[in-house]
C-alpha cells in the first residue's frame, strides 16, 4: 500500500483552496495535511477551521515551520508552495532541509532568480522541485502523442479563453483576500515583488509591460507552453508574436513558432473578463488525422477532458472520442506522490522553468519592439545622460570663463596705438554730433574701442549687395595723429566751456549699430544749431538745424541753396568740376582732384577753427575732410532716406549718410 505523505500547505490563497486542498482531502489515502502556513492571521484561521487544522499546526512563516520540523513537533514529507509573492527564498529554506516541493508557477520572474534554485538543486544531487501544471498530467494530453506521433505532426493549434475569477473559482467558496497585515509588511512585500518583476521584465519596460508580463505571459501563455512540452516537446523557434487590442492588458496574445521536427505551432491566449466560462482546446493535424482535445479548468475537479480523433478508413470518415477517468489536478498529485516516494522525474522542474521564462521574456521584448521601444535600458543613452549634465555645466563654466577672461584682459592691458586713435575718433564724432561728454580718463576710453570693434567685425547684412570699387577703400582710413590732436583739443574745450554745448533737446545717436550703408570711419562733423521751427527731421526722428552761415562754404568756393534755405558747399568749385544729377544735385568729379590736394586742404583747414554765431563750435577741417574724401570716392551714389535736403549732401559726398542724418 502506498505511503501517506504528510503535506504542508504554504499559502492559503485561491489556488490552494480551489485546487490543492480539495484533492488532498479527497485523496486521504495518499496525503495528509499536517501544517498550514499563511502570513495573514484571518486567512490562516479561516482556512484552518475549514480543513480541520489545530492551532499548533498553523504557522505565519516558512521559518516558523522549519523550526517546528527541527523541534519534531511537526512531521513533514513534502510541501506545496502556492504563495502569491516571491517563491525563491521560501523554496530554498525547504530544499535545504531536503523537503520536496510542488511549486505553483511562476517559479521566478527572471532567469537569474530561477538559476539560484536550479543551481542549489543540482548541488544536492537529487530532484526536489516539481512545477504545478495540472494539464501536463491529464490523460488526454498524455495520449496526444500516441494518436498522432511527432514524426507525422503538421500543425498544433492551442487556444485558451480565460474569463474572470468567478466562473473559475466561484464553486470553490474561496475566502476573500485579507489585508490585515501591518502597513510596513505590505509595503515591503510589494516593494520586493516589484523589484523582482522589474528584473524579469527589464529596466526599460513600462508598468503596462510588466503587467502584461506577469498577468498574460507568466500565468497564461506559460501554461500553454507547458502543455505543448508535455505532449510534443518545447517550442524551439519563435517566429512571430502579436498582442491586441492595443493598450488592453493583458488582452489577447498570439505566438507562432515551430518544434524541433519542423511542425508549426500556434498558441493563442485570450483574457475575456465577461466570458461565461473557461474554454481550452487543442487541435492537432497530420496528413491523415485531425485530433481535438478539450481541457477543463483545473479548479473544476468534477469535469474530465476529452479527445476526439477523426480519420478516414475504407472511404468512410470515422470519429472516436474518449474521456479521461480522473481530473488533471488529481493526476498531478499522484505524479507528485511518485516524485516524492519513488524519485520519478517530473515533467517540468527548475531547468524547464528557466528555459520557459527566457522564452517569455523574448516574447515580451518582441511585443514592446512593435511600439519602437525596448525593455532593456539603453546604455548609450544612459551614458549620454550621465555625461551631459557635467559637460553642460562645465561648458557653461567654460563659456562664463571665456567671457570673463577677455573682459579682464581688456581692462588691465594698455591700449594700443590703433585703439587710442579709435577712442579719439569716437570722442570727435560725439562732439561733432552735438553730444556733450564728460572728460574721461585713459582707462575709461576702453569701452568705446570695444564698441567700435564690434561695429567693424559685424558688418551690415546687406553690405554684400553694394559694389565697392577699389578706390572706396580710402574712406576707411584712420585719422592722422595731427587730426586726433586737433579734435582732442576741441573736445576738451567743449567740456570746459558748457556754454558751447548744444541744447539738451537735441538727442543724437552717436554710434548707430544699425547703419546698413557706411562704415563708422571717418567720423563726420556737421555744424548744428538749436532746434527751431525750420528744423530738419532725421530718419530716426531727431531734430537737426543746418546753419545758414557756414564758414566752410566760402572756403569751398561756392555752394548750392537747398529748398529749406540752407546752403551746402559746391564741391565743383573747390574740386574743379562736377556733374549735375537729374534731381538737381551736384556730384563731384573724382578725376579732378588728387591725393596731394586732399592733404593740402586738410592741413590748411585744420588751423582754422571758427565759432558760429549761434554759439556752436564748427570744425571746418572735419567738413572739408569729408569733402576731400568725396573727391576720391568712386562708389556709386545711394538714395538718401532723409528726403530732398539730404539728396544734396548725398550728391556731394557720393554716399548715403550714416545712421541719423547729421
Amino acid at each position: 500500500m502506498p505511503k501517506t505523505l504528510n503535506i504542508a500547505v504554504i499559502g492559503a490563497g485561491t489556488m490552494a483552496q480551489a485546487v490543492h486542498l480539495p484533492v488532498l482531502r479527497r485523496r486521504w489515502d495518499r496525503f495528509a495535511v499536517t501544517a498550514l502556513v499563511d502570513h495573514s492571521p484571518r486567512r490562516r484561521r479561516e482556512s484552518s477551521e475549514v480543513w480541520g487544522l489545530e492551532e499548533d499546526k498553523r504557522f505565519e512563516t516558512v521559518a516558523d515551520l522549519i523550526a517546528a520540523v527541527r523541534a519534531k513537533t511537526v512531521t513533514l514529507d513534502a510541501a506545496v508552495l502556492s504563495t502569491d509573492g516571491l517563491h525563491a527564498e521560501d523554496l530554498l529554506q525547504l530544499m535545504r532541509r531536503g523537503i520536496p516541493v510542488l511549486v505553483e508557477p511562476p517559479l521566478g520572474f527572471s532567469a537569474e532568480e530561477i538559476a539560484k534554485v536550479a543551481d542549489f538543486e543540482r548541488m544536492t544531487g537529487r530532484r526536489l522541485l516539481m512545477m504545478a501544471y495540472p494539464q501536463q498530467y491529464d490523460d488526454s494530453v498524455s495520449r496526444m502523442a500516441e494518436q498522432i506521433p511527432t514524426k507525422d505532426l503538421r500543425m498544433v493549434d492551442h487556444e485558451v479563453l480565460m474569463p474572470a475569477s468567478q466562473p473559475l473559482f466561484g464553486g470553490a467558496h474561496v475566502t476573500t483576500s485579507s489585508y490585515d497585515l501591518p502597513s510596513e509588511v505590505r509595503t515591503q512585500r510589494r516593494s520586493d515583488l516589484q523589484e523582482a518583476v522589474v528584473a524579469g521584465a527589464g529596466d526599460g519596460a513600462t508598468q503596462r509591460d510588466r503587467d502584461l508580463y506577469v498577468k498574460g505571459l507568466l500565468t497564461g501563455v506559460a501554461h500553454q507552453l507547458a502543455v505543448l512540452e508535455a505532449a510534443y516537446g518545447p517550442m524551439t523557434d519563435l517566429v512571430a508574436v502579436r498582442h491586441w487590442p492595443k493598450g488592453v492588458i493583458p488582452g489577447s496574445i498570439e505566438l507562432l513558432g515551430s518544434l524541433s521536427g519542423g511542425a508549426q505551432v500556434r498558441l493563442v491566449w485570450h483574457y475575456l473578463p465577461f466570458a461565461p466560462e473557461y474554454s481550452e482546446h487543442i487541435q492537432v493535424l497530420s496528413a491523415r488525422r485531425r485530433m481535438r482535445v478539450e481541457l477543463p479548468a483545473p479548479s473544476h475537479g468534477d469535469r474530465r477532458s476529452t479527445v476526439a480523433l477523426r480519420e478516414k478508413k475504407s472511404g468512410v470518415v470515422q470519429e472516436v472520442e474518449t474521456t479521461a477517468t480522473k481530473g488533471s489536478a488529481e493526476l498531478m498529485w499522484e505524479a507528485f506522490h511518485a516524485f516524492v516516494e519513488k524519485g520519478a522525474a517530473p515533467l517540468s522542474g527548475a531547468a524547464e522553468a528557466r528555459t520557459q521564462v527566457t522564452l517569455l521574456r523574448e516574447v515580451l521584448a518582441t511585443i514592446v519592439a512593435a511600439d519602437d521601444r525596448s525593455i532593456d535600458e539603453e546604455p548609450e543613452e544612459a551614458a549620454d545622460d550621465a555625461a551631459t549634465s557635467p559637460s553642460a555645466d562645465g561648458a557653461d563654466e567654460a563659456a562664463a570663463g571665456s567671457e570673463a577672461a577677455p573682459s579682464e584682459a581688456r581692462t588691465e592691458r594698455v591700449p594700443s596705438a590703433v585703439e587710442a586713435e579709435q577712442a579719439s575718433g569716437a570722442a570727435e564724432t560725439a562732439q561733432a554730433s552735438g553730444v556733450t561728454q564728460p572728460a574721461r580718463t585713459p582707462a575709461a576710453a576702453e569701452p568705446a574701442a570695444q564698441t567700435l570693434e564690434q561695429v567693424e567685425v559685424s558688418p551690415p547684412s546687406d553690405a554684400g549687395e553694394q559694389h565697392v570699387p577699389a578706390g572706396a577703400a580710402m574712406t576707411e582710413r584712420l585719422p592722422s595723429p595731427e587730426e586726433v590732436a586737433a579734435l582732442e583739443d576741441t573736445r576738451v574745450a567743449a567740456a570746459e566751456d558748457p556754454g558751447t554745448a548744444p541744447s539738451s533737446g537735441e538727442p543724437r545717436d552717436v554710434w548707430n549699430l544699425e547703419s546698413p550703408k557706411e562704415s563708422t570711419w571717418p567720423p563726420a562733423a556737421r555744424t548744428t544749431g538749436p532746434a527751431s521751427a525750420d528744423s530738419e527731421t532725421s530718419a530716426h526722428g531727431s531734430a537737426r538745424t543746418d546753419s545758414t552761415e557756414r564758414p566752410d562754404a566760402a572756403a569751398d568756393g561756392g555752394g548750392t541753396t537747398d529748398p529749406d534755405g540752407t546752403t551746402s558747399p559746391d564741391p565743383s568749385a573747390a574740386d574743379g568740376g562736377g556733374t549735375t544729377d537729374p534731381d538737381g544735385t551736384t556730384s563731384p568729379d573724382p578725376s579732378a582732384a588728387g591725393a596731394d590736394a586732399v592733404a593740402a586742404a586738410d592741413e590748411a583747414r585744420r588751423e582754422d577753427s571758427t565759432t558760429d554765431p549761434d554759439g556752436t563750435t564748427g570744425d571746418p577741417a572735419a567738413v572739408d575732410h569729408e569733402d576731400g574724401i568725396a573727391e576720391t570716392d568712386d562708389a556709386p551714389r545711394a538714395e538718401d532716406p532723409a528726403g530732398a535736403d539730404g539728396a544734396a549732401d548725398t550728391g556731394r559726398t557720393g554716399k548715403a549718410p550714416e545712421g541719423p542724418a547729421r
